[in-house]
C-alpha cells in the first residue's frame, strides 16, 4: 500500500494539475465565460502553490497562460562526461551559489535531445562531446530534489564521450569553474539540478552500458 503523501506535497500536486488543466482548457475553449473560468482556476492554482513553496511563485499572467497550449512535462537534459579514469566532469553554477552540477539544461524547441545535451555541455564546460548512451529517463518529483518546482519535469541523463580536452580556466555566463571529480568524493552539489545517486547511475552506465533506467 502506498504511503499517504504529506499535506504540502499533496497540495503542490493539486496546484500543478490545476495549472495544467487551466492552460490546456485555454488552448481549446472559445466561450468567453469558460475562458474567464479557466483564468480564475489558473490564478487560484498559483495562490495555492504559494502556500507550499519556499519562494513566491511568479504572478499569474493571463497572456502566458493563453499561449502555453496543452501542458506537458518540461524536458531537462544532463550529461555524464567521464575521463579515462572514471572521473566525472562537473560545472559550478553561478545561479545557485556556485554549487556544482552536471552540465545540462532545458531542451530547446526544434532541437533533438542529442543536440540539446551536446550543446549544453559545450556551452557550460567548453568541452565538445558526443552523446553515446541514454542512461535514464527520470521523473524529477520522484527523486529528492530541492527545492520542489511548480512544473512537472522529466530529466534525460546521457553518458557523453569527450571529443576535446578540458580547459581548466574556462568560464561562462552560467558557470564559474569546471573540473573533474572522483564519483566517490563529490563537492557540494546543486541538488535542484542533480543528485549523487544520478551521478552514480551515470557512472555505472559509463562503465557497463545497459538498458536505460526509466521511472
Amino acid at each position: 500500500m502506498n504511503e499517504p503523501l504529506p499535506d504540502a506535497e499533496r497540495t503542490r500536486r493539486i496546484a500543478m494539475e490545476l495549472t495544467a488543466q487551466a492552460e490546456s482548457g485555454l488552448a481549446y475553449c472559445t466561450d468567453r465565460f469558460d475562458i474567464e473560468r479557466f483564468h480564475r482556476i489558473g490564478s487560484l492554482a498559483r495562490d495555492l502553490m504559494a502556500t507550499v513553496t519556499a519562494e513566491e511563485p511568479p504572478a499569474y499572467d493571463p497572456r502566458v497562460a493563453v499561449t502555453a497550449g496543452y501542458t506537458t512535462p518540461k524536458i531537462d537534459v544532463r550529461g555524464g562526461v567521464f575521463d579515462a579514469s572514471g572521473r566525472v566532469l562537473l560545472v559550478r553554477e553561478v545561479a545557485d551559489g556556485h554549487r556544482w552540477t552536471l552540465p545540462g539544461g532545458w531542451c530547446d524547441i526544434l532541437e533533438s535531445p542529442r543536440q540539446a545535451i551536446e550543446r549544453e555541455v559545450a556551452e557550460e564546460s567548453g568541452v565538445r562531446v558526443r552523446a553515446t548512451h541514454l542512461a535514464a529517463v527520470v521523473d524529477r518529483h520522484l527523486w529528492p530534489h530541492t527545492p520542489v518546482y511548480d512544473r512537472h519535469i522529466y530529466k534525460l541523463l546521457f553518458v557523453c564521450a569527450p571529443e576535446g580536452d578540458l580547459d581548466p580556466a574556462f568560464t561562462s555566463a552560467e558557470t564559474s569553474e569546471v573540473a573533474w571529480f572522483d564519483v566517490a568524493d563529490l563537492p557540494e552539489l546543486s541538488v535542484a539540478r542533480v543528485l549523487p545517486e544520478q551521478i552514480a547511475l551515470l557512472h555505472e552506465h559509463w562503465s557497463d552500458p545497459g538498458p536505460a533506467h526509466v521511472d
